[in-house]
């Protein structure tokens, strides 16, 4: 499943990439490779020219880098770089599958393991984050997480069988059964360590082991059974997380960033110091609690509000941690500044207009959802109908707690996989056994066996036996075979079941492959043009040093700007310099767009339909505007039913982006359409509508002459695209009392080969009454800025000529 996109992401003999994120992965590979293992901090090629301290951990990019090492017999070149970072992601999802075997058997049994592990190794949210070209570290979240809790649970469950307590750790020296739960403990805590190392948000998983403590250690209160077993495993387990953090945190420490939650620092260390102590507290108040016999609902309760009052403790002499505890709340509920435009950032239910959907769900789970729905309500069922198991409830608490990311952000649904295929394997094997289908099978087997024995039998007997005695042998054998007929609903029943949980992930994980490719082909066919036709900027694969010049696009394509242009972007997918990139766009001044454009040395501006249509909102939302600003949105009923209606303003027509995509620039003087993709957006092939086009800044020529007071003059340009597609470059200006008028233009006349390039010469009118033609313009003129005295000697024609 996870290799089907390989024909179609190799399909030019190179190998490209899903998604957005995956190709400043690859980029952050690239550096590692050819400089392991250093990596990647601080990059001059985005939020171009300030540049940007990276804020993802380097894990997942150092394992990409020693892949590449590996498969490069220590000398990789640049297909083998590309070609490991598109093969870890595969080898990192099929490893997972591993992990969820064991804790499916650990909670249940082995048979609902191997279930679990072959509904997980198809389930669509989970494959379409390990495929193959998805570079990005979310498999490897999962991937460590999922060790991390599966040794969590063998260490509950060991303890459990051991009876691990206070005591017996005295007696280990003799006594080796506690050795296993500690070992298990400290192994899950190297993983969480490995998580830290991967992901920022990899705390709020630690925290998990706290949370998951608090509410066993309460039913453990409950039930009156000691909860020293959970806590051992629990104290352990972030020990060694915090030892084996200690040294990471250590080497990647920043100046100016030693304890910020975004960055690898000392800020995990002291959580981690914070959740250790928290668990010391819950073992401390535990143990009171059970001493006292104390009523165990006091026990949550007074817990509570000593995090309340920690929390109010932080506000007041911490902001940046209660901030930083806040603003995590507030991110994996999905709420934010720039998570409200992410379209994988919406409730799983619900489309980015706040329309019920069903897609997101269907498209991550197929009907898996549906039948792990039933198997979690099965599995509190028997929590409630019996004593229950330490693991079980963890992995209870884990499944609601995913659950929650899931619903809140479609994008965390890779995570919920794990839980989904868990809890489908479980309803599976309780189906499974009330239908008596194993046995069933067999008798399926075996009769179709008996058919072809009583099929020899009955051949022999018509030859060597008389006709009675035949008889008498086909009513004993037939007799026998009814006693083993199957039972076909049963047998029809247990085929659907089983069609139902794999046909619709298999059938979804086969489209994923179809759409292996997501960059756009305009953009990939307009970023090769910049890579190749653009002057090349410095320091590429040495990005602490400032290059010549940057791109401006919508921060989506920043990083491919970075990766496959190989030029310095403005704004990529950290959400970086998105302020400037929005006011360029939105503004309907010109010279306000040359101050953000020089401001920021940009050379060329990249747009494409989407950012004039689509995506227009985000920017409005992004530059503190409001939609209805730009159109007049109004709710009309139609033959289906309702629907919105959005009709432009006169505000849109005057933004920066509509003007150079839907007007190729025209009345711009200092922006020149340089390159358009040959993929049009739609049906017409002399549309305006390329999917993407790339702008460069000029200091353009100024056509200057007298004319009379107040009259307005049009200079006139007539063009070829690259694409061979015709149009008009129009400017004006009304001269003055005086009758001065001066034009600032942004093509030159002169042939540039294949490129844009002027079909005709300059010419100038007043109104519909043309004053002159044949203006020739140098691009010198252009590149330096030259003034053109446009002057009208004796005779009827104007003269123009260069003055430098």
């Amino acid at each position: 499943m996870r290799m089907l996109s390989y024909a179609s992401l190799t399909a030019d003999g190179g190998i490209t990439f899903t998604g957005y994120d995956e190709f400043y992965h690859m980029r952050r590979i690239l550096y590692t490779t050819f400089n392991f293992p250093s990596f990647l901090n601080f990059d001059t090629y985005i939020n171009y020219p300030y540049g940007f301290e990276v804020g993802w951990p380097p894990f997942f990019d150092l394992l990409g880098a020693l892949l590449a090492i590996i498969l490069g017999a220590g000398q990789p070149d640049v297909h083998t770089v590309e070609f490991a970072g598109a093969i870890l992601p595969v080898l990192l999802g099929v490893l997972t599958i591993i992990p969820v075997y064991v804790i499916a058997a650990s909670i249940f049994n082995r048979k609902t393991g191997v279930v679990g592990a072959l509904v997980f190794a198809v389930l669509p949210a989970h494959v379409y984050i390990s495929r193959f070209g998805t570079v990005d570290h979310h498999v490897a979240e999962v991937f460590l997480s999922t060790v991390a809790y599966a040794f969590f649970i063998l260490a509950l469950k060991q303890a459990g069988e051991s009876k691990l307590s206070s005591g017996s750790l005295k007696n280990i020296s003799s006594d080796k059964k506690p050795v296993k739960p500690l070992v298990y403990s400290a192994v899950s805590g190297l993983f969480f360590s490995l998580l830290i190392f991967t992901w920022v948000g990899a705390p709020a998983f630690v925290s998990f082991i706290v949370l998951y403590a608090l509410i066993q250690a309460t039913l453990d209160l409950k039930t009156g059974r000691k909860s020293d077993y959970l806590f051992i495993c629990s104290a352990v387990a972030l020990l060694a997380t915090l030892l084996f953090t200690i040294p990471l945190s250590a080497g990647a420490v920043r100046e100016g960033l030693e304890m910020s939650a975004m960055y690898l620092s000392w800020f995990q260390v002291v959580y981690l110091v914070i959740m250790l102590a928290g668990i010391l507290l819950l073992w401390g108040f535990s143990s009171y609690a059970s001493k006292k016999e104390m009523d165990w609902k006091y026990y949550p309760g007074i817990l509570i509000l000593v995090f309340g009052s920690g929390l109010l403790f932080l506000r007041i002499f911490s902001g940046e941690y209660y901030a930083f505890i806040i603003e995590g709340m507030r991110f994996f509920s999905g709420k934010g500044e720039y998570i409200s435009t992410i379209v994988e950032a919406v409730p799983l239910f619900l489309t980015g207009q706040g329309k019920f959907t069903l897609s997101g769900v269907l498209g991550s789970f197929g009907l898996t959802f549906l039948t792990a729905l039933a198997g979690l309500f099965l599995l509190i069922l028997e929590l409630k109908s019996e004593k229950s198991r330490p693991e079980n409830i963890f992995f209870l608490v884990w499944t609601l707690f995913y659950a929650y990311l899931a619903l809140s952000q479609r994008r965390f649904t890779y995570l919920f996989a794990l839980n989904v295929s868990i809890l489908t394997a479980y309803l599976f094997w309780v189906l499974m056994e009330s239908l008596d289908f194993e046995n069933e099978i067999k008798k399926l087997i075996k009769r179709g066996k008996g058919e072809r024995r009583v099929s020899e039998t009955a051949i022999q007997t018509e030859k060597k036996s008389s006709l009675k005695r035949k008889s008498k042998n086909r009513q004993v054998t037939e007799s026998k075979i009814k006693t083993e007929e199957p039972d076909y609903f049963k047998l029809v029943s247990g085929t659907a079941l089983i069609a139902l949980i794999f046909v619709s992930s298999i059938w979804i994980d086969v489209t994923y492959a179809k759409d292996g490719v997501s960059i756009d082909p305009g953009w990939q066919d307009s970023l090769e043009w910049l890579e190749a036709s653009t002057p090349e900027t410095s320091y590429y694969l040495e990005p602490s040093e400032t290059p010549e010049y940057g791109v401006l696009s919508w921060w989506d394509y920043g990083n491919w700007i970075v990766y496959v242009g190989k030029r310095p972007a403005v704004s990529n997918n950290f959400q970086t310099g998105v302020e400037d990139s929005a006011n360029f766009l939105l503004t309907d001044s010109e010279e306000e767009a040359k101050t953000i454009v020089e401001k920021l040395k940009v050379k060329y501006v990249m747009t494409d339909t989407l950012m004039a249509e689509g995506k227009f909102s985000s920017i409005t939302s992004l530059a503190g505007k409001e939609i209805g600003e730009y159109y007049e949105v109004e709710t009309v009923k139609g033959d289906t039913g309702l629907r919105t209606v959005a009709t432009p303003k006169q505000a849109l027509l005057q933004t920066q982006v509509y003007k150079l995509h839907k007007l190729d620039g025209t009345s711009l003087g200092h922006f020149r359409l340089v390159h358009e993709s040959a993929v049009n957006s739609t049906d017409d092939g002399n549309s305006k509508e390329n999917t993407v086009k790339v702008f460069e800044y000029v200091k353009g020529a100024t056509l200057s002459g007298t004319a009379s007071p107040n009259e307005t003059l049009m200079a006139t340009l007539e063009l070829s695209s690259n694409t061979g597609r015709k149009f008009t470059y129009q400017r004006g200006d009304v001269a003055d009392e005086n009758g001065l008028f001066e034009i600032t233009i942004p093509y030159s006349t002169e042939s540039t080969g294949d490129g844009v390039h002027a079909t005709s010469a300059y010419s100038l009118t007043s109104g519909e009454k043309p004053i002159t033609s044949g203006i020739q313009v140098t691009e010198d003129d252009i590149l330096n800025g030259n003034r053109i005295e446009v002057k009208a000697p004796e005779g009827a024609f104007f003269k123009a000529y260069s003055v430098f």
